[in-house]
């Protein structure tokens, strides 16, 4: 059955305080074993009614490792995001990958197996511009080089650096990045990957939001962070 994140954010305030510090305060639910983690200068999380945090930040502007992590072993998922100094808007309180719903379902194929990610939101057309759904995999050789793997469009030209390891795992999809409803499939060849001396270190689905233009650098929309992620793990 298609299901929500379990960890949420439900509102993101970043306030200066002077010309060198500002505050965070950042409200998100989840499960009790919801942890979060933060690089500033100070942390503070108070647990409110129900399943609902409120955790107080401060950093120094000039820290640029400023990542947000909220992380729930019991669910798998985990939530980063990287705030951006946008102190026109103060406070953000909607977040597309909170409309979102997911279901991952899992099919054994002899020597493989497949899995399935069914993706719907309810979220405007526009809106879906700014998030991409994928799977990804991170293997590592038997001389322990390390590879990252993720989906592709199946109308994309395939990278030939990464061909050859197709064979270990392959993720793809067919649909238009702003379909309300979509889904994205990835195949473990499993006994390739033990005869071979292949690891897979992990393995998961992410919902990925970014407000900046990598090619140019510039940010294309009014936002409160550059770049948050949900992560589920599979693996």
């Amino acid at each position: 059955m298609p299901e929500q994140p379990s960890i949420q954010t439900m509102a993101l305030t970043v306030t200066p305080l002077n010309e060198s510090f500002s505050a965070y305060v950042l409200i998100f639910s989840g499960p009790s074993d919801t942890e979060i983690e933060f690089n500033g200068v100070t942390l503070e999380v108070s647990k409110e009614e129900g399943d609902e945090f409120t955790a107080l930040m401060v950093n120094y502007n000039y820290n640029y490792d400023r990542r947000i992590t909220l992380r729930s072993k019991s669910k798998g998922e985990t939530i980063s995001m990287y705030p951006n100094f946008n102190y026109n808007l103060l406070t953000k309180t909607s977040f597309i990958e909170n409309t979102c719903y997911v279901q991952i379902e899992k099919d054994a194929m002899g020597e493989r197996t497949k899995y399935t990610a069914t993706v719907s939101s309810f979220a405007d057309k526009e809106d879906l511009e700014s998030l991409s759904k994928y799977f990804i995999a991170y293997l590592r050789n038997r001389s322990g080089t390390r590879f990252q793997l993720s989906t592709r469009h199946l109308n994309e030209t395939e990278n030939e650096n990464v061909v050859s390891y197709y064979k270990y795992f392959d993720s793809f999809y067919s649909g238009s990045k702003t379909d309300s409803y979509n889904e994205y499939f990835a195949i473990l060849n499993d006994t390739a990957i033990e005869l071979d001396g292949f690891t897979v270190e992990s393995f998961g689905f992410v919902l990925y939001v970014t407000s900046l233009d990598y090619k140019n650098r510039i940010l294309i929309t009014n936002d409160m962070t550059i770049n948050r992620s949900w992560y589920y793990q599979i693996v």
